[in-house]
């Protein structure tokens, strides 16, 4: 049979107790009596925001926030009831959904990263470390999969009306194994397990609306609430990973239990435990309970660093300024809809009715539908004797039905999306200006609805950075500084590629060091060097990691809602742009450089080099290039620069 070899964890705080303690007797935890008087505190805080968050609203038309939850999902998806009878109808246009798609295309095209500044104490702008910021945040964004987050969270706003997302630093641990040998088939095979710790990096998550239970369902924004519980469900080993090493883990019950449902927020499946986090900001206090058990010490202060909560909750339109959560795009449309929906299937059913009309027969003889199918020869029935039921049906749907249906048609488009919502507009090609009359158009329809995607892209892009702060400039290792002969400590650096003003794109790095050049010529030359291995444009922003996390400096975001590059329009506008710009003689350079964004094309492939000007003057009075006046790069740089690049001297 199998044999498994553990090893103790490596990298982890885990006990060894992880992988190897049998499940079989769970011991109550031996609570001090002051945890005995917080347990009751948290029990009575949750079962007051689970009661005042389930109870029926008005807001809700009625319902509760589960109901209303609910059924947004149905309207989302198009749910489609069973037919209660043969002869009944149960067709669904889809508009909801269709709607619902449409905002989100045109939402997703829009890029809605942050321009963050930096700012000393005197209220002097920091430019190079407010870019070095938003290099990191775009960079992690690339490894935490943002953009498919983002549409998702999206999607949550428009359709629920109220998205919840959080911000962690991720540093999971993970179960390795490594097989001795090859396997062949052969029942008898060994292999190792252990428990790493996965690359650590900051992540957002979409939390549920139902999965979060806010203090005071009267406070509309949510960093004003007293407290905020969160619950999740999670296998029991996928759980064990993470909490495994905490010292009441073996305390957890793997089976339900009387004292466990006395805790329990939703519905939990067999061999999976329910975790309830609890944040209160005005006491910066977080505490997690797994199936019950409290697993953090009483009063623990926000583990993430800062003084605030990790979640950001952004709604679409508001209801009132003294209620929590917002109204949804399905929500708002859907009695329309609904009536939209019965008359289609009213439509269908007498157009129906057209084709196969219901009949009166008076011929005293049981006749078979069949026998009125084309072709049919019949004998023995006297003229008369077979009529219409209802005439005044057999005509189909009528004109002033068909401009009914229209009309509740353009009242749904012109609360959600229209033909030219996109700047579409029927037959013909349009021209720039037209375009960007449309393009207007649509986006005052749009307003609220990208001022929420804004809102919240700029209250995650805030959490972000104060999680980058705290975590991502701390030390990963340490190497031999041979040029000082003393320990270096090594941080993540990070590369992203940017336009290089006059140089088209290239690459920015921010290299955080204890010891940061000083010299411009020597980062200038090794910009050089790097940028000729690279084959592309390559730029340094060197920064101290200890002065940037100790430093008082103030912090700016800006979300300016721009629509991405490369689309069909910029590349219309763009030649319009062009025919108006000629006659004036632009700037060459610059005009490649528009013109590679918005093909989306390299610009030292696309276009030949423009040749440098001979002498200074060609390039105006007293305006030398910086760079021209430097040594070759091919002279020596700095050890120190090099070093701190990871290059060998």
């Amino acid at each position: 049979m199998a044999k498994e070899k553990l090893k103790s964890p490596l990298e982890s705080p885990l006990k060894s107790s992880l992988l190897e303690k049998a499940e079989d007797t769970i011991e109550k935890p031996d609570y001090a009596p002051q945890e005995e008087e917080y347990l009751k505190g948290l029990r009575k805080k949750m079962e007051l925001a689970r009661n005042n968050r389930d109870t029926a609203h008005i807001e809700f038309d009625g319902m509760s926030y589960l109901e209303y939850y609910n059924l947004n999902e149905r309207l989302a998806n198009t749910y489609v009831e069973p037919k209660k009878n043969k002869e009944d109808s149960n067709f669904q246009s889809g508009t909801i959904r269709v709607k619902l798609f449409a905002l989100l295309s045109s939402v997703a095209n829009l890029d809605l990263s942050g321009d963050i500044s930096a700012y000393a104490k005197s209220g002097f702008k920091i430019q190079s470390l407010g870019d070095a910021l938003e290099d990191v945040v775009l960079k992690t964004n690339e490894l935490d999969t943002d953009d498919e987050k983002k549409v998702l969270r999206q999607y949550e706003l428009l359709k629920q009306g109220t998205v919840f997302v959080e911000e962690i630093w991720d540093a999971p641990n993970k179960k390795e194994k490594k097989m001795k040998g090859k396997f062949t088939g052969k029942l008898d095979v060994e292999w190792t397990t252990k428990i790493k710790r996965a690359f650590a990096r900051p992540s957002r998550n979409i939390i549920p609306g139902i999965n979060v239970y806010l203090g005071d369902i009267t406070k509309y924004d949510s960093r004003e609430q007293p407290y905020i519980f969160t619950v999740d469900h999670a296998p029991y080993e996928e759980a064990k990973l993470i909490f495994g090493g905490w010292d009441r883990w073996d305390n957890v019950p793997k089976k339900i239990t009387e004292e466990i449902l006395s805790w329990q927020l939703l519905p939990t499946q067999e061999d999976f435990v329910e975790i309830i986090r609890y944040q209160n900001k005005n006491d910066n206090e977080f505490a997690v309970l797994i199936n019950g058990v409290l697993m953090t010490p009483v009063g623990l202060p926000f583990p993430w660093g800062y003084e605030d909560y990790n979640i950001a909750q952004q709604n679409l339109e508001p209801i009132h300024s003294k209620f929590a959560y917002g109204k949804s795009l399905v929500f708002r449309i859907r009695n329309k809809v609904a009536i939209y929906d019965e008359m289609l299937r009213l439509a269908v059913g007498k157009t129906q009715m057209s084709f196969k009309p219901t009949l009166l027969n008076n011929s005293g003889r049981i006749l078979s539908g069949k026998v009125f199918a084309a072709g049919k020869v019949i004998h023995g029935i006297p003229q008369g004797a077979v009529s219409l039921a209802f005439p005044e049906g057999s005509q189909g749907v009528t004109t002033s039905e068909l401009a009914m249906i229209q009309e509740l048609k353009e009242s749904i488009d012109s609360e959600t999306t229209s033909p030219t919502f996109q700047g579409q507009r029927e037959g013909g090609n349009p021209t720039a200006t037209e375009i960007i009359e449309l393009q207007r158009q649509a986006k005052q329809m749009l307003g609220l609805v990208i001022f929420s995607v804004s809102l919240l892209e700029w209250k995650l892009e805030w959490l972000r950075l104060q999680n980058l702060l705290k975590n991502w400039f701390n030390p990963q290792d340490s190497v031999v500084d041979e040029a000082r002969g003393v320990l270096r400590s090594t941080y993540r650096q990070v590369g992203v590629n940017r336009p290089i003003e006059g140089e088209g794109m290239g690459m920015r790095m921010v290299i955080p060091t204890d010891s940061v050049p000083t010299d411009p010529r020597e980062i200038m030359q090794e910009e050089d060097i790097v940028s000729k291995e690279q084959g592309m444009p390559v730029r340094f922003i060197f920064l101290n990691p200890g002065e940037v996390k100790s430093s008082k400096l103030q912090w700016q975001i800006v979300v300016r809602p721009r629509e991405r590059r490369t689309s069909e329009t910029d590349k219309l506008l763009f030649r319009a742009f062009m025919a108006d710009a000629m006659p004036l003689m632009p700037n060459t350079q610059e005009l490649q450089q528009e013109f590679s964004a918005v093909w989306a094309k390299n610009p030292q492939k696309l276009f030949a080099p423009n040749p440098l000007p001979s002498a200074p003057e060609e390039m105006g009075k007293g305006a030398v290039s910086p760079r021209t006046s430097l040594p070759s790069p091919e002279m020596a740089m700095g050890r120190r620069v090099r070093q701190t690049l990871g290059v060998g001297v």
